[in-house]
């Protein structure tokens, strides 16, 4: 995360909004295209102020993989929603995905006992 639970959390409790955005998908085919555009996409992330951090999880038995990205704001999500090059990931998925959710949602409590 490139903010930690504890900084996430204060913004929380200053009545500030932090977002989430949770990328569920199943794994496709990732060649060297995807591996381009997806560090890409990581840099856009990191460069944008309000970029909170992220962290991904993995089902090996469904094949599924989830990233979640933190924003503190609703405007900072679209900005980084609206880049070229997610935009060009969004329409070439089908090439790397079986399938796949996103859900974003306003974060109300973000604990932590900084174990992880």
């Amino acid at each position: 995360m490139k903010k930690s639970a504890q900084q996430i959390n204060d913004l929380i409790n200053r009545d500030s909004s932090v977002y989430s955005a949770t990328f569920i998908f199943r794994v496709k085919n990732h060649d060297l295209e995807f591996e381009r555009l997806n560090d890409i996409i990581d840099q856009v992330a990191n460069s944008n102020a309000g970029f909170l951090g992220k962290e991904g999880w993995s089902n090996n038995e469904e094949n599924k993989k989830s990233v979640v990205y933190y924003w503190d704001s609703i405007d900072a999500l679209k900005t980084f929603s609206n880049h070229p090059d997610h935009q060009k990931a969004k329409k070439n998925y089908k090439k790397w995905y079986n399938g796949y959710e996103v859900i974003i949602s306003k974060v109300l409590t973000f604990k932590s006992d900084n174990g992880l």
